[in-house]
């Protein structure tokens, strides 16, 4: 007797995920330079390949030449991305790689398969902050040669859940950054320092960045954060309250 096979191979698409639906139907973007591992069903590495243009198009990557068997594919995420909802449609057009491990499944090759459907969708993430001031006239507004206040506590929720995510404290100059974030609602909570009163919420009629978002309560309300997003305008004014007043006399 002899015993025959063809080689097999296994493959296909990292792409840019911009809605995170896992699914490659928002006029998907490949990515080109995204490590990829090989690995047998045991674990045991086989190869490593980086995705490039296919035909024109970019994010394509294939191992071919395979033995027949059992193979599992890693993906390796840029910095600054996460791996998008796993197993959401039909195998040829969602992500198949595991949201913490970047690890599909294991699938069994057989004789002279080529099997084009382990895809992995990455999600661009965002960033939300800006500054704490001190509101020396209390209008509301970050006016000239007003600073910045340091070490003031920022937290960060998800504004469906109220769940809080993170929290930060402001730099030397009043600035705070929560970055790494997967789209989605987030709000803001401000924790003044004691002394400090928070100033008047929204003075002005657009967003610019210029005027204090917290409210009496030091909460903002629920911005919305697309894939790539960077809201920098998210600000909170405080103020100490004043004093005045003396003495008055009988001059005889």
């Amino acid at each position: 007797d002899a015993g025959l096979y063809q080689k097999a191979s296994l493959g296909d698409y990292v792409w840019v995920d911009s809605n995170n639906d896992g699914q490659q139907n928002d006029g998907a973007t490949g990515m080109n330079g995204v490590t990829v591992n090989l690995y047998d069903g045991n674990g045991v590495f086989i190869s490593s390949t980086v995705t490039a243009d296919n035909a024109g198009q970019p994010g394509y990557y294939l191992f071919d030449d395979l033995t027949p068997g059992d193979y599992k594919v890693e993906f390796i995420k840029p910095t600054g991305y996460a791996f998008a909802k796993q197993d959401q449609g039909a195998d040829g057009s969602d992500s198949d790689a595991d949201t913490t491990s970047g690890m599909t499944i294991v699938t069994t090759l057989t004789s002279g398969e080529n099997d084009l459907s382990w895809d992995a969708g990455l999600v661009k993430l965002g960033s939300l902050g800006d500054r704490v001031w001190e509101d020396t006239n209390a209008n509301g507004v970050q006016d000239n040669g007003e600073q910045g206040i340091a070490n003031v506590t920022v937290k960060l929720y998800d504004c469906a859940t109220n769940a809080l995510l993170d929290t930060t404290t402001t730099d030397v100059n009043g600035i705070y950054h929560f970055t790494d974030l997967m789209p989605g609602v987030y709000h803001v909570e401000f924790v003044a320092p004691n002394g400090y009163v928070y100033s008047a919420q929204d003075v002005t009629a657009e967003n610019l960045g210029t005027d204090s978002d917290a409210n009496s309560a030091g909460i903002t309300a629920c911005y919305t954060l697309n894939s790539g997003d960077d809201i920098d305008t998210v600000d909170a004014g405080l103020y100490q309250k004043a004093s005045l007043g003396d003495y008055v006399w009988v001059d005889s």
